[in-house]
């Protein structure tokens, strides 16, 4: 039976390097995924005034372990949810639910 054995040199230092890596990764990925949601939302969305489709905005901020980013994509136009029950013929109820679970920003229930 033969064996081998490894020697990993710096093996602290390559660790941190190797968690940098994916730390890096999985933020441009969260960045992506927020902007390609924002951005699906503003087409989906009922237009009149145009209002309700202008107001979708998305924020990035560091989780509480303070590496990894979060994502929030929001629109603080007061008649959103109103345009997302159904009243507009321009786009099915529940609208924004569809769309994010399409891309798969969210999982049906």
């Amino acid at each position: 039976m033969t064996q081998i054995s490894l020697k990993v040199v710096n093996f602290a230092s390559e660790m941190r390097r190797i968690e940098n890596e994916i730390v890096a990764l999985g933020n441009l990925e969260i960045t992506g995924l927020i902007k390609f949601g924002t951005e699906n939302l503003k087409v989906v969305t009922p237009v009149d005034t145009g209002e309700a489709r202008s107001g979708w905005q998305s924020k990035l901020d560091l989780s509480l372990r303070g590496k990894f980013l979060s994502g929030t994509i929001f629109n603080e136009v007061e008649h959103i949810d109103v345009l997302n029950r159904g009243h507009s013929q321009q786009a099915p109820s529940y609208f924004i639910e569809q769309t994010l679970s399409r891309i798969g920003l969210i999982t049906p229930v």
